[in-house]
């Protein structure tokens, strides 16, 4: 009974190896298929689109504001920066680090005209907040219908 149990787990186990790894893949890659360079770290991020912008909400916990940079060229964001590996003090006692440190890098390919002149970030927390204005000519518009 065990041995036929154990056998029919193989299955599951190895897709849910496949979907870690497709999981993994996909955060290294920004929404334009832009990959994390090697020996680099991603973090994540979720971006959400209103009518008017979109906003992107990248975890940096560990990070300083001084330690990020944030370009935009054309239809691509950039994010890039570093987080620091704690001294040699700090680092003596720990028996695990699963976090990673060193470079990162995000490259978000957006998917309509933007206004790079009013692009803001706030980081709060550990979380960047990036709010890139849609181009006027990019923005949804609603037509008045008139009676005659």
């Amino acid at each position: 009974m065990g041995r036929r149990l154990a056998a029919a787990s193989e299955p599951l186990r190895d897709l849910a190896t496949l979907r870690d790894e497709l999981d993994r893949m996909f955060r290294t890659m920004g929404w334009g298929g832009e990959a994390v360079p090697a020996g680099g770290w991603s973090p994540e991020l979720d971006i959400e689109e209103t009518d008017d912008a979109y906003v992107l909400h990248v975890e940096l916990p560990g990070v300083k504001p001084d330690d990020i940079e944030i370009g935009l060229e054309e239809d691509l964001l950039t994010i890039e920066g570093t987080r620091d590996f704690y001294d040699e003090r700090e680092a003596e006692g720990f028996r695990r680090i699963e976090r990673r440190f060193g470079s990162f890098h995000r490259a978000v390919r957006l998917p309509a005209q933007v206004d790079a002149d009013e692009v803001r970030a706030d980081h709060e927390d550990g979380m960047l907040t990036v709010t890139v204005p849609k181009a006027p000519q990019a923005r949804p518009h609603r037509i008045e219908v008139t009676r005659h």
